[in-house]
């Protein structure tokens, strides 16, 4: 999932990637090999006993294994922090004590000699643990009763069960799981039985018979309810869904994931692949972070309850005009995992776009489905500028397919592994058709179903597909082409010959990791006659190409729809870019209004045009969006009279971007509006991202309508404590250090405890309290909260934190965590050495 920074476990070896270079530069990082196996697992059988009370499991689970080499005598299973007490090899004259070694966060277990490859072992291994990573315990409180749930992405789960742990070994699952009552265990496959034991508690009893990689495990414990949704047809089958929730929560599971039965069924449709497996539950336990699709029991945060009229986010991102992932985005992507990433998953981490690209790809073409192409260009449009925004930013640009990098959040990107790689995918649907494109699929998913691949595998079912070479595309966007395209354009209209002659320049630096790009671009030239669209083909730096025409160009458009990957700047006048925004199609409308704003900013003909925009409610809402940024960014009397006009159109979806840009206009005028919009907007996320607005322009009553803020409840998520908390973060004022100390606790969601470290952190970062208080959060049970806390750790510069981020690098079992504590540390020492 988009879990932007989750773990994953690979062998490294000695050579990195990335040198400095001047602009854009790739990634740091070792060079990864995929891992390779000793072994073959089978089958998986776990009796565990879990202490909620504790936070502790005990028992033990037998492996199913085929020896891969002849000369096998060690077997090795990541387990990092489980304690062994024994192991045995079973046979049908009983159980064989086996030696064994724990070390360096392996187990070693010595194997009797005479092993021959392809003999099938069955290994019981008796421990028990107090995990640090991929088994997460959390206590009671308040009204909350205590939980307990894994992430075993990124090889989190070897510390909790010490087995292999990689994406390129898969087996059946046998799950015995006992805790007390009135505790509920959830886990992948289906539930055979729950049985009563003499002391109280209870035993659940869950197979998964299709095999799934250890990272895909599935294990909630909690006090959860059912919210039964209708079964979804598939074929002859009926697939059961339900949703586990906390009671109170019924009715927003319901309205939030009641589309689950339909995405079933769509991309069962869609993907030339029925749904494969015998269940699909949903279920949200506290603290949860963001979701994450283990097989058939797909784990949500908290944030993903929402109502009728109430927030779209998962976050949320009161920042944006509209959030990078809705809700049921999230819902979407987690589900289309079943056939991208369950059903066939990366080999290694360097493929890892043949997970998240797709499903992000696969969330956007439900979005089209659903609610309109129209939604799904406005959303295309929206993950090309985060994905061209955050390179602006960093700088850091590689291929899709890599393998350089230390640790798995260092692949987790959310704007080029997910963004940029689904945009890529909707490129090369858009170049070999729909036709060619979704056949294909089937054909991959078919070919290599409960299988590892690697970008050769999808490559090879295209090219069977549609009968096309292409060599060119995966070498531009796949194994290199690390940036994107930046092209010039512009165009002359020759009456005397009838034709329009176009130059197209590619004018991004030229590396050895971004090269020139092979692209072939639809050009639609309109005249009073109709359109007419060209398709040429850019492989080189320039090129220029006479278009036949019937008359004088009313509008020309190059990359028609938006769909290359890519940064076009097309030389136009004013009025020519006003006739576009008001006649052009929406992918054109809306690269045409960001144009009018960078190149025509105080034109009144531009403020105009976009205030018309904004205003007409016929339009697209991201159209009107694009506009109401837009102004913003332009400033001026014109563009605050649009915005402020904006605050009382009907649709909450326009009233966030106004809010938003009226931050960006600033001035009284500004924060008045905002101020009105607290108080007044019926709509939670309306009022949410003004109040992060104000505190972004830090207006002069920021701090006492946000203090007001916090005293106010809301159904979504306390977003309005989470607003204001993020709105005072913005204004730096040592004087709300209390009201941030208050709110880092586990009484408060994540998201609030998040806000008020920033707050904190950005208020008094000289303050000894904060850094006490941030190395006791960098142990919290919230291994997202553990992070955050960490990264501010390295950012407040203290000298006196390098002996504690040194020794927490060190004991540390989640690889991730330890190089968040040497980056914070380098962070303290690069600081140091500037002074």
């Amino acid at each position: 999932m988009r879990c932007p920074g989750l773990l994953f476990l690979l062998l490294l070896s000695a050579p990195t990637w990335a040198r400095p270079v001047p602009g854009h530069h790739l990634p740091e990082g070792a060079e990864q090999s995929v891992r390779e196996r000793e072994v073959d697992i089978g089958r998986l059988e776990a009796d565990l006993h879990i202490d909620l009370k504790r936070q502790r499991l005990s028992g033990s689970i037998t492996v199913t294994l085929s020896a891969l080499r002849s000369d096998l005598h060690t077997v090795h299973f990541d387990a990092a922090d489980p304690v062994v007490s024994k192991v045995e090899l079973l046979g049908r004259s009983g159980a064989e004590k086996l030696s064994f070694d724990k070390k360096s966060r392996l187990l070693a277990i010595t194997l009797p000699p005479g092993i021959e490859p392809g003999q099938e072992l069955k290994i019981r291994i008796h421990y028990s643990a107090q995990p640090d990573s991929g088994l997460y315990f959390f206590a009671q409180t308040g009204n909350e009763s205590a939980e307990a749930w894994n992430y075993g992405e990124g090889g989190r789960h070897y510390g909790w069960l010490p087995l292999y742990n990689d994406t390129n070994d898969r087996f059946s699952v046998d799950f015995r799981i006992s805790v007390a009552k009135p505790y509920r265990v959830l886990a992948n496959g289906t539930l055979i039985e729950t049985l009563e034991n003499p002391d109280g508690s209870r035993t659940f009893h869950w197979v998964q018979e299709q095999p799934i990689p250890n990272y895909l495990l599935a294990l909630d414990v909690g006090e959860f309810v059912a919210v039964p949704l209708r079964s979804a047809t598939v074929g002859a089958r009926k697939v059961p869904l339900t949703v586990w929730t906390h009671r109170g929560d019924e009715a927003s599971a319901a309205f939030s994931f009641g589309a689950t039965p339909a995405m079933v069924e769509f991309f069962s449709s869609r993907f030339g692949y029925d749904y494969a497996w015998d269940k699909y539950d949903q279920v949200t336990p506290r603290n949860f972070s963001s979701a994450m699709e283990t097989t058939t029991m797909v784990g949500f945060a908290p944030y993903s309850l929402s109502y009728q009229g109430g927030p779209q986010d998962n976050g949320p991102e009161l920042n944006l005009a509209f959030p990078g992932w809705t809700t049921e985005d999230t819902i979407a992507h987690e589900l289309a995992h079943h056939w991208f990433g369950d059903l066939l998953t990366c080999r290694s981490l360097a493929s890892l776009w043949l997970n998240e690209s797709f499903a992000t790809f696969a969330h956007t073409v439900w979005n089209g489905h659903a609610h309109g192409e129209d939604d799904l260009t406005y959303q295309r449009w929206r993950y090309l500028n985060h994905y061209l925004d955050f390179v602006r930013e960093s700088g850091v640009v590689r291929p899709l397919e890599y393998s350089g990098f230390d640790v798995s959040d260092d692949m987790y990107t959310t704007e080029i592994t997910y963004f940029k790689g689904a945009l890529v995918l909707h490129m090369l649907r858009r170049i070999l058709g729909d036709a060619n494109f979704y056949p294909a699929i089937s054909m991959y998913l078919n070919r290599h179903q409960f299988a590892e691949v690697e970008s050769r595998d999808f490559q090879r079912a295209l090219e069977d597909a549609s009968g096309r070479n292409l060599d060119w595309f995966f070498n531009d966007w796949i194994r290199g082409g690390g940036g994107y395209p930046a092209l010039q354009v512009s165009w002359l209209w020759v009456p005397e010959r009838n034709a329009v002659d176009l130059t197209l320049e590619q004018v991004q630096a030229e590396l050895p990791f971004e090269n020139l790009f092979d692209l072939p671009i639809e050009v639609e030239i309109r005249t009073a006659g109709g359109s007419r669209t060209h398709r040429v083909r850019l492989n080189k730096k320039s090129l220029s190409v006479a278009l036949p025409v019937d008359g004088k160009p009313l509008m020309v458009t190059v990359d028609k729809g938006n769909w290359l990957v890519a940064d076009i700047h097309q030389e136009e006048t004013l009025q020519e870019l006003v006739y576009k925004l008001e006649h052009g199609d929406l992918a054109s409308a809306l690269r045409t209004a960001r144009q009018l704003a960078q190149d025509h900013a105080r034109k009144p003909a531009a403020l105009e045009a976009l205030s018309r925009v904004l205003a007409d409610g016929s339009l697209h809402w991201g159209l009107r969006q694009e506009a109401a940024l837009d102004l913003g960014s332009m400033g001026g009397d014109v563009a605050g009279a649009a915005l402020v006009a904006g605050l009382g159109d009907a649709d909450q979806r326009i009233r966030r971007a106004v809010v938003v840009a009226l931050g960006l206009l600033g001035g009284a005028r500004g924060a008045a509006a905002l101020e009105k919009a607290i108080e007044q907007d019926p709509s939670e996320e309306v009022v949410g991202a003004a109040a992060v607005a104000l505190g972004t322009m830090q207006a002069p009553r920021a701090d006492v309508v946000l203090q007001g803020l916090l005293e106010r409840d809301a159904r979504y998520y306390d977003v309005f404590r989470l607003a204001a908390l993020q709105g005072l973060a913005e204004l730096e004022d040592k004087s709300h250090v209390p009201t941030f100390a208050r709110h880092i606790g586990p009484a408060f969601n994540q998201g609030l405890r998040l806000a008020a470290i920033d707050g904190w952190s950005r208020a008094a970062p000289q303050d000894p309290d904060l850094a006490a208080a941030l190395k006791t959060l960098a142990r919290d049970p919230d291994y997202t909260i553990r992070g955050a806390a960490l990264d501010a750790l390295g950012e407040l510069h203290h000298a006196g934190d390098m002996e504690f981020l040194s020794e927490y690098a060190k004991a540390a079992s989640d690889r991730n965590l330890q190089k968040r504590a040497r980056e914070a540390a380098k962070t303290i020492r690069e600081f140091a050495g500037k002074r």
